[in-house]
């Protein structure tokens, strides 16, 4: 089930400049501030440690894009990038896969059977130590009716 869009309403000057409050905060926190924690970092590197050129802000927003871009990319299992048309199965490959899936499936029926079946043994197992609980009460209580 679809729900509508969220509709914000702004009203007057007051809503316009929450808005772009709301919005420099954001891109504040998720693009500047971590773009100038890439610049210390480049430069420090870049002074202490190798010889490479020092970067700017701009410089640093972009490196960081490319972090995330790359970040992004690297962790999202559905994006693919294909340069040619995948094939098609053939008849040999169709009947290996089909085979497999039906060997998963008895595996699964097998799993479930074997899972039913220690259900019914600890079942069995409880009754029969009931049953031998109720019989060793009975006994102690002819005895009782004896020494009475």
């Amino acid at each position: 089930m679809r729900k509508g869009p969220k509709i914000i309403q702004i009203n007057g000057y007051r809503g316009i400049l929450l808005a772009v409050f709301v919005v420099t905060c954001l891109f504040a926190g998720f693009v500047i501030f971590p773009a100038k924690a890439a610049v210390y970092l480049w430069n420090y590197v870049a002074a202490n440690y190798i010889a490479i050129p020092q970067i700017s802000l701009w410089q640093g927003v972009l490196l960081w894009a490319m972090t995330a871009l790359s970040i992004y990319l690297i962790n999202n299992r559905r994006f693919a990038i294909s340069f040619q048309q995948p094939t098609e199965l053939s008849d040999a490959e169709m009947q290996i896969l089909m085979n497999r899936i039906h060997m998963q499936q008895q595996a699964q029926k097998l799993n479930a059977m074997i899972m039913q079946s220690n259900d019914i043994k600890i079942i069995k197992k409880e009754i029969q130590s009931e049953n031998t609980k109720s019989d060793s009460q009975e006994i102690s209580s002819d005895s009782d009716e004896k020494q009475q």
